[in-house]
């Protein structure tokens, strides 16, 4: 019994654990993925995907859909537009664009999502925003794998020199708005795939511990015998749906309600259950 007792309390006590483990992870979650977010709208924005170094052709910087370079009299001079996808340099570039920009709509629609934990269950919100999250990371995946392929363009290769091409940078170097897409691809990968762990993983709880509950632990009938001298009679008989009749209460006031065979003769005259007078038998040998 004091086994099964340990073995309850344990077990309820990493129930509770666990609880509280996942509601920590989840709101940890929550905040990487609104990072993520902040995260993919930059890099969307930024021209500082690839640019120019120390021995390159001339000044300027690319982005996916925007790129910079140096004028004549030494200013900076920026082009491309969202909304005109005809001043985007190539069509790598425009594909580029277009899922990066799928990735970044993704990514918030995910936020806005995380308002479906105030009116659904937790593992259905976490399901539909780890499917959110691995979309999100699938196109940006695809946008990264397009952008290299419009390296042979004639203005990239105006700042790069005649070296450059297809996946290949010529003089030209990677700037940090890439290696934070990058990132940001396995960021996705890590939160899609902890989100489906969240939803997917079960704890069976004990919605009441095994000693507060006796009955529990007993099936058919119980010898009062065996019953501690701590639990109380009339708790015993409440937890474990007994008979009044079959428990047998201590003390020595209350020994006469054992039947009268299982008293000594000398006291059979003490029994409340002999009525009669009391009738003596003489035996001679």
């Amino acid at each position: 019994m004091k086994s099964d007792i340990n073995y309850h309390e344990q077990s309820h006590y990493y129930s509770t654990k666990f609880m509280r483990s996942s509601k920590a992870i989840g709101v940890l979650w929550g905040i990487f993925s609104i990072c993520y977010t902040i995260l993919v709208i930059v890099v969307f924005m930024q021209d500082q995907w690839i640019g120019d170094a120390d021995n390159s052709k001339g000044p300027g910087n690319f982005g996916i859909w925007r790129w910079c370079t140096d004028s004549q009299d030494g200013q900076e001079i920026c082009r491309g537009r969202l909304d005109d996808f005809g001043t985007i340099l190539s069509p790598a570039f425009r594909a580029a664009t277009v899922f990066t920009g799928l990735a970044v709509i993704i990514s918030i629609l995910c936020v806005v999502a995380l308002v479906l934990f105030f009116m659904c269950r937790s593992s259905d919100v976490f399901k539909i925003c780890g499917t959110m999250q691995f979309l999100s990371g699938i196109c940006l995946a695809i946008g990264l794998l397009s952008f290299p392929a419009g390296w042979d363009n004639d203005e990239v290769r105006g700042v790069c020199g005649p070296m450059a091409n297809n996946y290949n940078l010529g003089t030209c170097g990677i700037r940090w708005a890439l290696v934070l897409a990058a990132i940001a691809f396995f960021d996705s990968i890590i939160l899609g795939c902890l989100a489906f762990t969240l939803a997917t993983k079960k704890l069976k709880f004990l919605s009441e511990p095994a000693y507060m509950n006796p009955s529990s632990m007993y099936h058919g009938e119980i010898n009062p015998g065996f019953l501690g001298d701590n639990m109380s009679l009339a708790g015993s008989r409440k937890s474990g749906g007994l008979q009044p009749v079959m428990l047998m209460p201590h003390g020595p006031q209350e020994t006469d309600r054992y039947s009268e065979y299982s008293h000594p003769a000398t006291r059979s005259n003490q029994s409340p259950f002999r009525t009669g007078p009391q009738v003596q038998h003489n035996f001679q040998l």
